[in-house]
């Protein structure tokens, strides 16, 4: 009873989420976790046992597709858990109030202390193992900057998180200067996708009309203590929902307000087709809907791709 009351304990305030996994099929894969501030990378390796339940969900995970691959990871990050959170806890025990534990500025987010494990399967029974930390291990990828262009550069350490946001990568509300802005970091999941939205960004900003589309303003660049550019900062959009999740449902939107909205969309998506910008991953949750406004901004220029929306073979048409 008293280690159910521990790990309840310190799971009643833990700020925990996975951030993304490497690995090659047949061989081992690092799940990395963020856990208050800490971050975590284990190890998972496919023994020789055709039995062992670590083997059976990495072949299961290597193999799934878009629709089963979160349930097989869950599985896994769920084993990890219940094989190390003993020592999780020590390493990364939970703060009485679960803001306290929110980093000051976004260097201590994308740099946090990091601890190595590795996942083994003796029989029926999982542990974890502690190991040596690699020498150098870069979770950041350097975005290509162009020449000609001289954008504002903002040490990370200055740069204060207020807010996370959802989508690949690290997506961030931040503060600078006293001012809010998206912050987005080119990490090993999302580095093209940050590296194209720049250069879409960039496109807007040097035309002569970038004041009338309605699509995030690029602000400059985030760069790391040796002055490598990491990532971008661009307007935030003050919003309360997207086109795809207006509250009630778009049948409570007068026909007026709808028929507004489709208009600049239209004239959004022509303005940059105009300069030479391609929106990519087009849907109506890319679509936010301006808090005090109620006007539609077009946001997400990494081009990706969503089912139901924009084809695999045609993301960034």
């Amino acid at each position: 009873m008293e280690i159910s009351l521990d790990r309840a304990q310190w799971e009643e305030h833990l700020l925990c989420y996975f951030t993304g996994s490497t690995g090659e099929v047949g061989g081992d894969f690092d799940f990395t976790i963020m856990c208050n501030t800490k971050r975590l990378i284990v190890t998972v390796s496919p023994s020789p046992d055709p039995d062992d339940k670590a083997r059976l969900l990495l072949s299961q995970y290597s193999e799934a597709g878009l629709d089963d691959e979160d349930q097989v990871q869950d599985e896994i990050i769920d084993m990890i858990f219940e094989a190390g959170w003993r020592i999780f806890a020590q390493l990364a025990p939970s703060p009485e109030n679960r803001a306290a534990s929110f980093p000051t500025n976004l260097y201590s987010d994308l740099y946090p202390e990091t601890f190595y494990f590795r996942l083994v399967v003796v029989g029926e029974t999982a542990q974890i193992r502690q190991e040596s930390s690699p020498q150098h291990q870069n979770h950041h990828l350097y975005l290509v900057t162009k020449d000609g262009f001289h954008w504002p550069k903002y040490p990370a350490r200055n740069i204060v998180v207020t807010k996370k946001l959802m989508g690949t990568g690290y997506i961030a509300k931040v503060t600078v200067d006293g001012q809010n802005m998206c912050c987005k970091i080119g990490t090993m999941t999302s580095r093209a996708a940050v590296q194209r939205e720049y250069e879409c960004l960039q496109k807007i900003a040097i035309t002569a009309d970038a004041s009338s589309i309605r699509a995030p303003r690029l602000f400059g660049f985030v760069v790391d203590d040796d002055e490598n550019t990491i990532g971008i900062l661009q307007d935030f959009i003050p919003h309360e929902f997207t086109l795809g999740r207006v509250k009630g449902g778009l049948a409570i939107v007068s026909h007026e307000k709808r028929k507004r909205w489709v208009e600049q969309i239209r004239r959004t998506v022509e303005q940059l087709h105009e300069v030479g910008v391609v929106w990519g991953d087009g849907k109506p949750d890319n679509v936010l809907v301006h808090a005090e406004t109620y006007d539609c901004w077009l946001v997400d220029f990494g081009g990706s791709w969503t089912d139901d929306w924009v084809d695999a073979e045609l993301q960034e048409t």
